[in-house]
């Protein structure tokens, strides 16, 4: 007579996981796909994440494609993606404006004129978010918010630039992209190259 052997659950879990990727398990055991929380951010974290491979000898027109919806920009180097990074677009009240832009001028250590912090003659801060035009308390010194590795898009004063980055539409219009992304974007982008808004 033969014996019949059955494998516990877990054991034919274990035997499958060489086959199998994690999700595929997870949905075996739990019946759902995909079933992973999702973690609150913390709107004071910044969210870099991106990727930058530009095979070797490839070169031509250049053309960046910023997703307001997915809260990315895309990099393309002759009709090739070769890059892409989260960013934070302008928030309700002042959304990015939405079209195609050149970029018009490029400031490697630029900041703003229209936004920052009152400080006192010390460096003391008076004011942390200071808008131009608000009233200005006695001493106090206006400086500008720094727009590191700074790209103009628009004359009115819209700018892709170094910042924080949560993944979500945080800015007052401004494009902006984590440490490391605004400097290779900002290597890699010459006067002229179109930015794709939508």
């Amino acid at each position: 007579m033969k014996r019949k052997f059955i494998l516990p659950v877990v054991a034919a879990l274990a035997v499958t996981s060489c086959i199998n990727s994690p999700d595929e398990l997870a949905q075996m055991a739990t019946g759902y796909a995909f079933a992973r929380p999702k973690n609150k951010m913390n709107v004071t974290e910044t969210v870099s994440v991106g990727q930058w491979d530009v095979p070797y000898g490839l070169d031509g027109p250049r053309r960046i494609v910023i997703d307001t919806e997915l809260q990315q920009a895309h990099y393309y180097i002759a009709g090739r993606r070769v890059g892409w990074s989260t960013i934070s677009s302008g928030k309700a009240g002042t959304a990015t404006p939405k079209g195609v832009f050149p970029i018009l001028s490029k400031d490697e250590d630029h900041v703003s004129s229209t936004y920052g912090s009152i400080v006192d003659a010390d460096g003391n801060t008076l004011v942390a978010d200071y808008t131009k035009g608000e009233p200005i308390p006695a001493g106090g010194i206006y400086k500008g918010a720094p727009m590191t590795h700074g790209m103009q898009l628009t004359w009115s004063g819209i700018w892709m630039h170094e910042g924080l980055v949560t993944s979500a539409p945080e800015s007052h219009g401004c494009i902006r992209l984590p440490k490391r992304m605004a400097k290779i974007f900002f290597d890699n982008t010459p006067v002229g190259t179109p930015v794709e808004i939508k």
